[in-house]
């Protein structure tokens, strides 16, 4: 949910070739404790996912940044400990409103241990990333507990090495940018965090094409462009295009029909983690 009018969110020149929302951020903040493209959510060719839910509670330090308290704590936000039954929600009109949405805090409890593994993200790389959603969400005016769930959907939030759609998506947002950052060739617990940054820029702020590269917009983009529907934005980012507001399952090829439905039930506790289903038929 975008906090206040929508960004609009509009290619800028810029050194980066990224897309870059222009809003007017809350002042109040409080110490978070604890071509048109498809951009596909297949699972990665490289990484097995986890499917078993998890109740681990993180409670670590970790590296961590300021943010609004309305923006990314997701205040009234509430947490389960373990997934309820997932839900198919097929039009924009039944995506759940925020007031249904766990709070950042849990989505990042469920989530962060099955970051961390014996062949995923070191903890210094995962806690970059967490402090990189926040900070980039931030940037951008939007609620990070979208960016999150997408991410969690796209990667289960490990930086390496996540190669997906036949080759063509890489990253912790799954892009389809030709040079996209990637921590392939950095040992566990090694990636920069300036690395890490980068690709959570690219998922949340796109690529605007600059140079060779193809124009690829990010879901602050598709947040803007939508006038905050959350459902929509959604199908926008995994289809480059959103065909039927009446059904987000009615797809063309090249998406995940159930893209929509699946990250929703991120965000209110019907996947949890690593967990993945398609959620609509």
């Amino acid at each position: 949910m975008i906090h206040g009018p929508p960004p609009i969110v509009t290619p800028q020149s810029n050194t980066g070739g990224l897309f870059y929302a222009q809003t007017t951020m809350p002042t109040t903040t409080t110490t978070y404790g604890g071509q048109t493209s498809s951009f596909g959510d297949n699972q990665p060719t490289t990484t097995d996912y986890d499917d078993q839910p998890t109740t681990t509670s993180y409670s670590g330090s970790g590296n961590r940044v300021a943010v609004p308290s309305s923006e990314a704590t997701g205040a009234g936000g509430w947490c389960p400990t373990t997934s309820s039954a997932a839900k198919c929600y097929r039009t924009a009109a039944e995506f759940p409103p925020t007031s249904q949405w766990m709070s950042l805090d849990c989505l990042i409890n469920h989530s962060r241990p099955d970051m961390v593994g014996s062949s995923n993200d070191g903890p210094d790389e995962a806690d970059d990333v967490i402090a990189a959603v926040q900070s980039v969400a931030q940037s951008a005016g939007i609620d990070a507990r979208i960016p999150f769930a997408l991410m969690m959907q796209e990667s289960s939030g490990k930086v390496r090495p996540v190669i997906g759609d036949w080759g063509k998506s890489f990253g912790l947002f799954q892009v389809q940018i030709a040079d996209a950052a990637l921590c392939t060739g950095f040992a566990k617990n090694e990636c920069p965090s300036s690395v890490i940054q980068n690709m959570v820029e690219e998922g949340i702020y796109g690529h605007n094409g600059t140079g060779s590269a193809p124009v690829a917009p990010g879901i602050a983009y598709w947040l803007g462009a939508e006038g905050g529907n959350v459902g929509r934005a959604l199908r926008g980012y995994n289809t480059g295009r959103v065909d039927d507001p009446n059904d987000l399952t009615n797809i063309p090829s090249g998406g995940t029909k159930s893209y929509v439905s699946d990250v929703a039930n991120r965000l209110i506790g019907g996947l949890l983690g690593a967990q993945h289903q398609y959620t609509c038929t």
